[in-house]
């Protein structure tokens, strides 16, 4: 084989690493409809600047995570 061959080799080997490596870390990252029983609505309540929506954090002790939702009753 050409040292052409083994380099088409090399970076298609390491794209799947790369690939299989990113996917793993980010993919817990997203948002889930179904189970939030983790994380705990925390007492800051703002009202969001661009929706203008009553927003609540919400924490997740386990990650560290904070995550931002809108509040069901924003009647102000």
């Amino acid at each position: 084989m050409s040292i052409t061959n083994w380099v088409i080799i090399a970076v298609v080997v390491a794209g799947a690493v790369i690939a299989l490596f990113g996917w793993d870390r980010y993919r817990g990252d997203r948002k889930s409809t179904g189970d939030r029983s983790a994380s705990q609505p925390t007492d800051e309540v703002f009202t969001d600047p661009n929706t203008g929506r009553r927003t609540r954090v919400w924490y997740d002790p386990s990650t560290g995570q904070r995550e931002y939702r809108a509040e069901a009753n924003s009647d102000e």
